[in-house]
């Protein structure tokens, strides 16, 4: 299977395979794309970046055909509910089966699906805007409070369910999808941000903020109790800020005042710890302003540090990866269903 990240300047594909547990990545392959070509995660020039991804599929499949893809995309009104569904088991004291899970899940499933479409109706900026499910998944599963790696087996009277649901325009979703299939492949989509911070979450790192800082866009994630709990994307990227070297310091406090401000709707204090990825060493300014100001808020130290490529433990590679494919590697672990393990 493989994963693919679309940007404003690069389409990028992992490929991988399934190996029990983890992802074992056998290529990668990336190309560029022209100036214009991809706008806020919605492909504006369906051909020349259907042509820069069968370049980039070329160069990672070497001659074997993944049967499956993801593609990542990030834009200001793509959207991930993280939602809850409870259920009172009838007896606390009998033991988990199987088949209760599977019930509750697919109970869960619908009543997340109609919410989700509840909340974006509701959303001013998806209001009257047709709309699709891009991602559904169950995150973790808990049994009276407590969450475990599988229920089954174990004791207690309350289940529940912590699903994400992912969805988009359709606008930006169908252009996603039209480009993979002219460039001869098929799949789905899922929020850049989000398949990120779940490959961070399965590799172990419980509760951190997770941020992107793309060539038009900024993305980030908020990973807390090994979940993903909030994504979020605004359009102030790498490009219009490098373009201004002169005021780069002042820049960098708003920028980060644009991160802070992005998590208002987030219950409780943004993270102690926050991991970032594609900030170059002359826009270091950034990070520092964004451990500033988010040290202002918890009113304590903040560690922000690099996101690296070992981190991610779920996934091992026979080729050499950098941390800015890590997107395509999450959005094909997310492909291969090792999450779901």
């Amino acid at each position: 299977m493989a994963g693919v990240e679309l940007s404003a300047t690069v389409a990028r594909v992992i490929v991988a395979t399934r190996e029990n547990a983890r992802l074992r990545i056998t290529g990668r392959g990336e190309a560029g794309l022209a100036e214009g070509a991809v706008v806020g995660g919605l492909v504006v020039d369906r051909e020349s970046v259907a042509a820069a991804l069968t370049t980039a599929y070329g160069a990672a499949e070497r001659g074997q055909r993944s049967e499956r893809s993801i593609v990542a995309i990030d834009g200001d009104d793509v959207r991930t509910y993280h939602l809850s569904t409870s259920f009172e088991r009838e007896s606390s004291s009998a033991p988990v089966a199987a088949n209760e899970i599977s019930r509750a899940t697919r109970e869960a499933a619908t009543v997340t699906a109609k919410t989700a479409a509840a909340n974006a109706e509701d959303d001013p900026a998806l209001r009257g805007v047709p709309t699709a499910r891009l991602h559904e998944d169950v995150a973790s599963l808990s049994l009276d409070g407590r969450h475990l790696a599988t229920l089954v087996g174990q004791r207690g009277g309350l289940v529940e369910v912590w699903s994400d649901v992912s969805v988009a325009p359709l606008v930006l979703s169908g252009a996603a999808m039209g480009v993979l299939e002219t460039a001869r492949h098929r799949g789905a989509i899922v929020p850049g941000a989000y398949a990120l911070g779940r490959l961070l979450t399965e590799s172990g790192v419980l509760d951190a903020g997770v941020l992107r800082l793309g060539a038009d866009v900024t993305s980030l994630a908020v990973l807390r109790e090994g979940r993903v709990v909030a994504t979020r994307t605004f359009g102030l990227g790498r490009i219009a800020i490098a373009s201004r070297p002169d005021r780069l310091e002042s820049d960098a406090r708003v920028w980060a005042d644009c991160v802070v401000a992005s998590l208002h709707t987030l219950d409780g204090l943004p993270p102690a710890r926050w991991l970032f990825v594609g900030v170059p060493d002359s826009l270091s300014a950034l990070p520092r302003a964004l451990g500033d100001a988010v040290s202002g808020v918890r009113g304590g130290a903040v560690d922000v540090a690099p996101l690296s490529v070992g981190i991610a433990s779920r996934a091992y590679s026979d080729v050499t990866l950098r941390a800015e494919d890590l997107v395509a590697v999450g959005a094909a672990a997310i492909a291969s269903g090792i999450f779901a393990s």
